[in-house]
């Protein structure tokens, strides 16, 4: 974990396999360790600021 300094496992959730699991829980063969990190952008934001631009596009015309 040393390589990785942005992931702290006391602040961000964890899981196996999309679902939430706790640092104590034991692990089994091939089980897919999740690390959650906390979201850079609201998605809702970003999707409403991406077509609102798409619009402003399309409105200008080729000639």
């Amino acid at each position: 974990m040393d390589t990785y300094d942005q992931i702290d496992l006391t602040r961000d959730k964890v899981g196996i396999f999309s679902k939430f699991a706790t640092l104590e829980t034991v692990l089994r063969e091939k089980d897919r360790i999740e690390i959650y990190r906390p979201l850079i952008a609201d998605p809702k934001k970003v999707r409403k600021e991406r077509a609102a631009k798409g619009k402003a596009m399309r409105s200008v015309k080729k000639t």
